[in-house]
């Protein structure tokens, strides 16, 4: 109940004890007075009326004595006139009932006013002849009696309205304030760290409000510091402390957690070699070789600024890794112009300092141990070719398209004859139940061999074909919850479809078809999309809530900003679990603590992606994840 309400019970307690204490108290005086003006009335009715009589020649004419009496009885509230003669032979009498009509009988029970008699004697000169006897009936007392008592409860209510409305008036404008705070405690507990400009006047108020902002304000800070610690851990373990690039833990962790999303028709991976160390440290010194270095650092970011979806690093002393999303050809091009930037800027010649590049295709790879033995393959071979040389390895292994116009054949064939189908992974929260089933979609090469979604959807999305895909995905769902499979089930939307014209029109195709199933469908997006196009992940977000079903992101980067998630807020994220088991094995896991503490300040379930091996699981499962997801729990199966 609120203030007001309560407020409001009690006034309208006192305004009733009031009015009863008024009302019987005036009845009480009323009926007393009344009592004594009605005796008073009556007697002096019947000492005019037999004062008259006295005065006709004969009391006993009784035609005379109903006029006289017709006249006086009509004229007020009498309901009984007798005259009797002192030998008690009755003269005349007239009786009349009386209602009290318009007042109701509880008033009348209540108050009780009885009949009032008034008795006269009628003289013949100094002999009494007659005696005369009036009645009279109390409804008109009642009847005034009564219209009082309406009366003052017509004002009492009016008086009880416009207090109850000044009350109100009155609270709302000295409650103002609490309302606010009321609305910033949620904001608060929603994880908006809200600000009351305006204070208010009373003291005790503005005592709370400035109490409020501060707790806000201290709060903020506190996420906030977590929310940098969790992004200085993370620089701190994927960073290299010389040339500010990433490291080889990051690397690692990238292929180990990700090899699915980063393996495409179209990306390749290099490993780069800066020959001539070990002889600057010799003849120049470790400063000459470390300026080096962190020459071809700054040549690398450079060569790339244009590329923000490339990623690389240093993995070891004289060694860096470049991951391309781009073809072969433009790939080639672009390492020999790096060749080229970091010739124009090294002072040494080719036989003290050089560069190799060892360059595979990642369709070609079956996992990331087999990549990267063809890569320091190539690199081997590319460094028996002489100075700023690379090489590629033998033909790709997946029998894949080459050019756009075959892409688009094998698209039309493939959509037409039905190719594509479903695959699905389980994941699972701490206890071993289903929280939920990652669908994938898939097509077998010439061979038979499944090619993964994120080899051949970047094409399908430049090529216009993404939202038949995603439609014919559409498709295939309906059976997928209509067997033997577990629900809820998640639908991944890519970067590139997410940027696209048409991600709200299918989306929306997705979320009719199970309008009427709410909660079995999660709808997620990769980190790329949230910190590309953060906007229409929010909105996409609240679309999806709006059907009842669950939103979340997908391998996420703890450098995007916890504000942007805390916007989009998804019911889940997935991160890496080789950054989570890194994060976790600092000797205080301080890192991990942070992240762990904003995820549950805003409400966010966390989930491991890329458990593969038991080791991993249990100790994510002594660091307390809500679930996982990972080969080792459970390989991807074709469902449909």
């Amino acid at each position: 109940m609120t203030l007001f309400r309560q407020i409001a019970v009690l006034v309208s307690i006192g305004f009733v004890l009031l009015l009863a204490i008024i009302s019987i108290d005036s009845l009480r005086q009323s009926t007393s007075l009344l009592r004594e003006q009605l005796e008073s009335t009556v007697q002096d009715a019947a000492t005019v009326l037999a004062i008259s009589m006295s005065t006709t020649q004969n009391s006993e004419d009784t035609a005379a004595v109903e006029t006289l009496f017709n006249a006086v009885f009509d004229s007020g509230y009498y309901s009984d006139i007798r005259l009797v003669a002192t030998d008690g032979r009755l003269i005349f009498e007239k009786r009349r009932p009386l209602t009290t009509s318009g007042v109701p009988e509880w008033f009348v029970d209540t108050v009780r006013l009885n009949s009032t008699t008034g008795r006269a004697m009628v003289m013949k000169g100094w002999v009494p002849v007659a005696e005369l006897e009036i009645t009279l009936h109390p409804g008109f007392a009642y009847a005034g009696l009564y219209e009082r008592l309406v009366s003052t409860t017509q004002w009492f209510v009016l008086v009880f309205v416009v207090v109850l409305l000044t009350l109100w008036l009155i609270l709302h404008y000295l409650l103002k304030p609490l309302k606010a705070v009321y609305i910033q405690a949620n904001d608060i507990q929603a994880n908006r760290f809200t600000q009351q400009k305006r204070l208010p006047k009373t003291r005790e108020l503005r005592r709370v409000v400035q109490a409020m902002n501060r707790l806000s304000s201290n709060v903020e800070q506190i996420f906030n510091e977590q929310e940098r610690a969790v992004a200085r851990y993370q620089s701190l373990l994927y960073r290299d402390e010389l040339t500010g690039l990433r490291n080889r833990r990051f690397l690692m962790t990238e292929l180990n957690a990700n090899f699915a999303d980063i393996v495409g028709f179209h990306s390749v991976m290099a490993m780069i070699k800066l020959n001539g160390l070990e002889t600057l440290r010799e003849d120049f010194g470790y400063q000459r070789a470390d300026e080096i270095v962190q020459l071809f650092a700054v040549c690398l970011k450079d060569s790339f600024a244009e590329y923000p979806h490339y990623k690389y690093a240093r993995i070891s002393d004289d060694e860096f890794a470049l991951i391309m999303p781009t073809e072969r050809e433009l790939a080639t091009t672009l390492i020999s112009r790096l060749f080229e930037r970091f010739q124009a800027r090294c002072h040494f010649n080719q036989d003290v300092v050089s560069l190799n590049a060892g360059v595979a295709e990642l369709s070609r790879a079956d996992g990331v141990t087999e990549l990267l033995s063809e890569l320091d393959l190539s690199l081997s071979q590319a460094q028996s070719l002489g100075a700023y040389q690379l090489c590629f390895p033998g033909e790709q292994h997946l029998s894949l398209p080459q050019g756009k116009l075959q892409w688009r054949n094998w698209f039309q064939h493939a959509l037409s004859s039905n190719q594509f189908y479903l695959v699905s992974q389980l994941v699972y929260d701490t206890s071993g139940a289903v929280m939920h089933r990652e669908i994938f979609v898939r097509i077998d090469d010439e061979e038979g061999r499944p090619i993964p979604a994120a080899v051949f959807m970047p094409m399908a999305l430049s090529l216009g074909f993404g939202l038949e895909i995603y439609r014919k995905v559409n498709e295939l769902l309906p059976a997928v919850t209509a067997g033997k499979y577990i629900v809820p089930f998640a639908v991944n939307f890519s970067d590139l479809f997410i940027s696209g014209a048409h991600a709200f029109e299918e989306l929306n195709q997705m979320l009719e078809l199970f309008q009427k199933s709410p909660g079995t469908l999660c709808v997620e997006v990769s980190h790329e999309a949230v910190r590309s196009h953060p906007e229409r992940c929010q909105q996409l977000a609240d679309t999806v809530k709006q059907y009842g079903h669950s939103f979340g992101v997908d391998h996420l980067d703890l450098h995007i900003s916890m504000h942007t998630l805390q916007a989009i807020n998804p019911e889940y994220v997935k991160i890496s679990a080789r950054l989570l088991d890194d994060l976790g094995a600092e000797s205080d896991a301080s890192a991990y603590q942070a992240l762990r503490n904003v995820v549950r300040t805003l409400d966010i379930e966390l989930i491991a992606v890329g458990v593969d091996e038991k080791a991993l699981r249990d100790r994510l499962l002594l660091m307390g994840v809500d679930g996982m997801q990972g080969n080792y729990l459970g390989k991807p199966e074709r469902i449909i």
